[in-house]
């Protein structure tokens, strides 16, 4: 519980470039009862000049003749663009601290977010009634529970109660892909350059769909396991609120993103396009220097047999617990063959997605394409969307980076066993 502060404060702020962005709505609340630790909310607004802030939060007392300057905070402060919150253990840092007269100043300094590893963390853990999933930025990975011990990993906080998305600066990669491997003329043959954006490093796991939709959907219910196991049987209906991306762009506010965009302030948090999802799992590389498909390190349940499938059988059948398998080299797991991932895009055949880019390039020469959003006609008359990554039950050829699937039939109510989602943050769309 929190206690507003009210009149003992007042805010106050000061921004590094004042003529590049803004930082406004700045308030400060104590924990109650008293901790020493002050929760200071702002908003950065109009940031052109960067996307990632470096955070000093202050106290101004004696009518603003002095100041006492934070050392010590919750989590390390750095933000992002929009809404933000920074909590400064200022009875650390002064342990006589009385809350009297006192003004709170916040400080942002933008940071080279390409100079160094970034990562966005959503904390579900008030659940499915809270008004607000805290989000916070962080350059250190998160430690995984190992996978050797099932029952602990099952409850890891970082497969479950909190939600992992990476940095993923500009690139400009080959889009390639084809709808069936043995036809090169149904290979797509453009480059695209996308803006930075954040892509789950992980895909969302059923605790995480729980934590905001209060259900557990899939079908894979062992209750000691699946908490860690990606959620799936969702359709686009429940994850957006529709499926005609997009001419339409709007997020119903009940569906499992707009519970999360109005509960984080992420006004642009989304399902990948395609674009965004083929760039993670070739790590932004042109073909002949990327890993394009499940080996080894990247394999799930090769001895699946569906006669025999058990829904309440431990992540050694069916679905693997996310993170159980080696990242690439960029950190995100599970791109190959746990679940199919759900795109933004409505499927059109790699030829016809050829013409359609070859309309809009920003650069002819190259044949590129800036931030592509997809097709804004569904595929033939039967509504399929794009799906990546393949499924459990698929082979290794399936589960590439090179096929384009569109298994994803989005006839409201359908539903698949094998198809999951991940989530990204993207820059304003055009």
């Amino acid at each position: 519980m929190k206690k507003r502060i009210g009149l003992m404060f007042a805010a106050i702020a000061f921004a590094f470039t004042a003529d590049a962005f803004t930082v406004k709505n700045i308030s400060a609340s104590s924990r109650w009862p008293w901790n020493g630790i002050l929760d200071v909310d702002f908003i950065i607004d109009d940031a052109k000049v960067s996307d990632l802030f470096r955070v000093e939060v202050a106290i101004k007392y004696a009518k603003g003749v002095k100041k006492l300057t934070g050392r010590t905070y919750v989590s390390e402060p750095i933000c992002g663009r929009g809404k933000n919150r920074v909590s400064w253990d200022a009875g650390a840092d002064y342990p006589d601290l009385k809350l009297a007269d006192m003004q709170v100043a916040v400080t942002v300094h933008p940071v080279n977010a390409d100079a160094c590893d970034v990562y966005m963390v959503i904390d579900l853990s008030s659940g499915p009634n809270s008004p607000r999933y805290p989000v916070r930025y962080t350059f250190t990975p998160p430690t995984l529970v190992p996978t050797n011990d099932l029952v602990a990993c099952a409850k890891d906080p970082n497969r479950t109660t909190k939600m992992w998305l990476k940095r993923i600066k500009e690139s400009t990669f080959e889009f390639g892909g084809t709808q069936n491997n043995s036809k090169m003329e149904d290979r797509t043959d453009f480059k695209v350059r996308l803006s930075p954006y954040y892509i789950g490093i992980f895909e969302v796991t059923q605790k995480q769909w729980a934590l905001v939709m209060d259900a557990w959907p899939s079908k894979y219910s062992n209750t000691v396991y699946r908490a860690a196991r990606p959620v799936a049987m969702v359709n686009y209906e429940d994850v957006i609120g529709h499926n005609k991306w997009p001419v339409n762009r709007e997020i119903a506010s009940e569906s499992f993103v707009g519970r999360l965009r109005a509960r984080t302030g992420l006004a642009t948090l989304n399902l990948p396009t395609e674009a965004q999802w083929v760039c993670a799992s070739k790590e932004g590389q042109d073909e002949d220097k990327q890993i394009s498909r499940a080996t080894g390190r990247h394999k799930y349940n090769p001895s699946y047999n569906e006669d025999t499938e058990n829904f309440d059988a431990s992540p050694m059948s069916g679905t693997a617990f996310v993170g159980t398998y080696q990242p690439n080299s960029w950190g995100i797991y599970d791109l190959f063959g746990n679940v199919m991932e759900m795109c933004l895009d409505a499927h059109m055949k790699s030829p016809d997605l050829n013409a359609l880019y070859a309309n809009q390039y920003d650069d002819a020469e190259l044949k590129l394409v800036v931030d592509p959003i997809g097709p804004s006609t569904l595929y033939s008359t039967e509504r399929y969307h794009a799906t990546r990554g393949g499924a459990y039950y698929n082979s290794e050829a399936f589960c590439s980076s090179y096929r384009r699937h569109y298994n994803c039939r989005n006839e409201t109510g359908t539903r698949n066993k094998g198809i999951g989602l991940r989530l990204v943050v993207s820059p304003e769309w055009k």
